[in-house]
């Protein structure tokens, strides 16, 4: 087991519960929405939010931009990576290393997340794809996509890209019995592992220290058919796909991904193949810090059963998958816009629309 080196990072974590795919009208640029399915249990991503002062991000290494909007009479600051597409056409391009890990149980059990580097790296969030607001990766059409009206204005050829990834030494994690345990998926009959979120950041943390990495970079820790839970390692508690959160450690503004990458059905399917790592990858674009906060809102697609004030694009469409052209075995995940969140009507966004797929057609809906 790694040492812990540094103390677990307080967290807010917020369960969405179970939705079920749907198969939407797309808005071009390639897109297959994916096969319907359903959720058997309550998926979701955890939520980590900081109150990091104006200064300590000021002195962040990693390239990011900060700006405000006006909503509900108060204004609203924010902070994303990359620079202010208002200010032109620039390419920022974030270097990577991806960190398989191989998550070994008190059972015998291990699952080896080394399998599903090679998936990650030839998707679209790594290579370029045909999306609506252009031939690029992923998170930087949503990027040029949810600033549309910047792009078009003033920063026609305005990017923000992940550099092609650097791929560590795979990871052994032996996972003590109180913080992880194996079971069965009520989904697909897959055997998974669970382990404590509380447990697995410690270790992340301590491993951000002592791989050094870079401030300016983004480590990403892959594993595969292993959900974290928020409190004992048990499917009640389970199953988070990922999160993306950030640490002012030794060498300073840290932040990182860690995510999941499952066979297909487990858990209903939210995190096959890159479904979780795009969702967490988006909203580390739109929020790397964990600092943004705007008016509070609730998914049209569980009512009631969430309110959140964090600029999380992906949360509120949790299992909503599509495919582009060219990339039929990739599982993107749909992601709000940040007209949604802003409550900007009409939409900023490309073609008016609030999500990537055009999912929601009007703002989010208070609570």
């Amino acid at each position: 087991m790694l040492t812990p080196k540094s103390l677990f990072t307080t967290f807010s974590a917020m369960m969405l519960l179970a939705l079920t795919y749907s198969i939407f009208a797309t808005p071009g640029g390639g897109v297959q929405a994916a096969q319907a399915g359903v959720f058997k249990s309550t998926p979701g991503f955890y939520q980590f939010h900081h109150n990091f002062s104006a200064t300590t991000l000021a002195h962040a290494s990693l390239p990011h931009w900060s700006s405000s909007f006006r909503s509900e009479g108060k204004t609203w600051t924010y902070t994303m990576v990359g620079s202010n597409p208002a200010r032109g056409s620039k390419t920022t391009t974030i270097p990577v290393t991806i960190i398989p890990l191989l998550m070994q149980f008190s059972d015998g059990k291990s699952f080896d997340g080394s399998r599903e580097v090679s998936a990650a790296t030839t998707s679209p969030l790594f290579q370029n794809a045909p999306f609506i607001s252009g031939t690029t990766q992923y998170g930087d059409a949503d990027m040029r996509a949810e600033f549309w009206d910047r792009i078009q204005k003033k920063s026609p050829n305005y990017h923000v890209l992940v550099g092609t990834p650097t791929i560590a030494n795979t990871l052994t994690m032996s996972i003590p019995a109180a913080d992880g345990a194996t079971a069965t998926d009520p989904s697909s009959g897959i055997t998974i592992g669970l382990v404590s979120t509380s447990w697995l950041d410690t270790q992340l943390q301590a491993l951000l220290i002592s791989m050094h990495f870079s401030p300016n970079m983004l480590p990403i820790f892959l594993s595969y058919n292993v959900f974290a839970t928020l409190g004992a390692p048990k499917l009640s508690n389970c199953c988070y796909g990922g999160y993306h959160n950030a640490v002012n450690n030794q060498v300073g503004m840290q932040t990182y991904i860690w995510s999941t990458a499952t066979d297909e059905g487990v858990q209903g399917g939210f995190s096959e193949d890159v479904g979780s790592l795009s969702h967490e990858i988006l909203e580390w674009l739109n929020d790397p810090f964990g600092n943004n906060v705007v008016p509070l809102w609730m998914s049209p697609l569980i009512q009631r059963l969430n309110c959140s004030n964090l600029l999380e694009v992906g949360d509120p469409l949790i299992g909503v998958l599509f495919t582009v052209s060219g990339f039929s075995s990739d599982h993107l995940q749909d992601v709000a816009f940040f007209s949604w969140f802003a409550r900007q009507k009409p939409s900023r966004a490309i073609n008016g629309l609030y999500t990537y797929l055009g999912t929601f057609n009007g703002l989010s809906n208070k609570c």
